[in-house]
């Protein structure tokens, strides 16, 4: 199945230039552009073959390293992250005209990240990594099966991206060091308790409405021992309280709705097993994850709607879902393929949950199909 992945980059790809570390971007600048500079460095390892173990691990960059790894094809997407310096800019660059040639087909998409850089520590936290959190977190919404990939870049991102894993429910895959085995961080069953959170949410709103609000406001609004608990969500700044990179993350999350929790039918849980796991690019138990994480990705999905059913189709694919939502669970009846029932399904696949709950019970909680 087709992934979305996303990397931080870093340097190495410039390994095999006989340039010291600290005088790359000096090396890039002295170039007439980014381009000519990108294009002499992909020349130092554009013939190297990407099956050969010693160029995975001795010549070839920490991303392509990791990329390999993780199995790419063709028929993925790769968002290359980098920092917001010339040097930055030059190896991702490179990263991607390497994908390009090797893999032919592929989707790379570079995009420099304004505040990543290593010479302001206070630039780096209060805005490079919010603003990367931002961007992966976008990106996580738009694409199904993504996957992020933090081996590259900048050591101190790992945390936040691990994180963004564990809240977003993706996986997070990391070759740690030297080491040529990948490590899959699948995403953890983290709750969120958003009711510690949730009498600061307009608070939380303010300051990413008008970028912070005065100290005094803050010690105000916010009793001392709050504060205690809210300290990570939040910057101190010249100008008065700003949100962190993970203060943004709650605020996401809070913003969206409570998530409803997805239960398959018995029919339904076949119907993905022998169905829609052969369908190309469909991953039935990802998706119904995804739609229950987010109102808006849900209500973009209603396709066909009836008193008591719903159809969700989750964009040009041949996958349909026939669901129903009870409180806070969502009920999954069917899961049907387009392919095999013709544009008709919705007259063909009928369900009333009022008097066809026996013929479809019980009802599996998706944690504990998958």
């Amino acid at each position: 199945m087709a992934k979305t992945i996303i990397c931080s980059v870093g340097t190495s790809a410039a390994k095999n230039l006989d340039v010291p570390p600290w005088k790359l971007a000096e090396w890039v600048q002295n170039h007439e552009n980014i381009d000519s500079a990108m294009t002499e460095m992909f020349e130092t390892f554009r013939d190297l073959n990407p099956t050969d173990e010693s160029n995975l691990t001795q010549k070839l960059s920490a991303e392509i390293h990791s990329l390999v790894r993780m199995g790419i094809d063709t028929s993925d997407r790769v968002l290359l992250l980098a920092s917001e310096t010339p040097d930055g800019k030059c190896c991702a660059y490179s990263v991607a005209k390497y994908l390009e040639h090797h893999w032919p087909g592929i989707y790379t998409k570079v995009e420099p990240i304004p505040g990543l850089q290593v010479t302001d520590a206070d630039r780096f936290r209060n805005t490079g990594v919010v603003n990367f959190v931002q961007r992966v977190t976008r990106e996580i919404r738009d694409y199904r099966n993504v996957v992020l990939n933090p081996t590259g870049g900048f050591k101190a991102l790992v945390p936040y991206t691990v994180l963004l894993g564990m809240l977003k429910g993706v996986p997070c895959d990391y070759i740690f060091e030297r080491s040529t085995a990948l490590l899959e961080l699948p995403p953890l069953p983290l709750e969120f308790k958003r009711s510690q959170f949730e009498a600061y949410k307009e608070i939380f709103e303010t300051i990413d409405r008008e970028c912070f609000i005065p100290y005094s406001r803050w010690e105000q609004d916010v009793p001392y021992q709050e504060r205690l608990l809210l300290e990570p969500l939040i910057e101190k700044s010249s100008e008065g309280i700003t949100l962190s990179a993970i203060g943004f993350l709650f605020l996401d999350e809070m913003k969206s709705p409570s998530a409803l929790v997805p239960f398959l039918s018995q029919q339904a849980i076949r119907d993905c097993f022998e169905t829609l796991s052969k369908l190309d690019n469909c991953d039935p138990f990802q998706y119904l994850q995804r739609v229950c994480r987010s109102e808006e990705v849900l209500n973009n999905a209603k396709h066909i709607k009836s008193d008591e059913t719903t159809w969700l189709k989750p964009g040009n694919t041949k996958d349909r879902y026939l669901v129903s939502v009870e409180g806070w669970r969502l009920l999954v009846w069917r899961g049907i393929s387009k392919n095999n029932e013709g544009d008709n399904y919705p007259n063909k696949v009928k369900v009333n949950p009022a008097t066809d709950r026996r013929k479809y019970a019980p009802f599996m909680r998706l944690d504990f199909v998958n």
